[in-house]
């Protein structure tokens, strides 16, 4: 079961939850269309993305770049709001 932990995906449209002891962010990574992702991030990154505005668009971009270099597109869609990951 996941536990959100910071932010709010409708109103804000990004949240930080954790699933046992590790952390994911739930994000729309879409440019010109909707596109739902929910990445694993480090306790680090989690840490960081709770800072605000700022440090989250930092997170969400490295771990884009980090989604990209392993030959993955960061824009695909992998997670829905309407079904919960476990």
């Amino acid at each position: 079961m996941s536990e959100v932990i910071y932010g709010n995906l409708e109103r804000e449209g990004l949240e930080l939850v954790e699933r046992g002891t590790k952390y994911f962010v739930r994000y729309d990574a879409g440019a010109h269309q909707v596109a739902w992702r929910e990445d694993e991030l480090s306790s680090e990154e989690a840490k960081k993305l709770q800072l605000g505005k700022p440090e989250e668009y930092e997170v969400i971009i490295a771990l884009q770049a980090r989604i990209e270099a392993t030959g993955l597109n960061p824009n695909i869609q992998n997670w829905s709001p309407t079904r919960e990951s476990t």
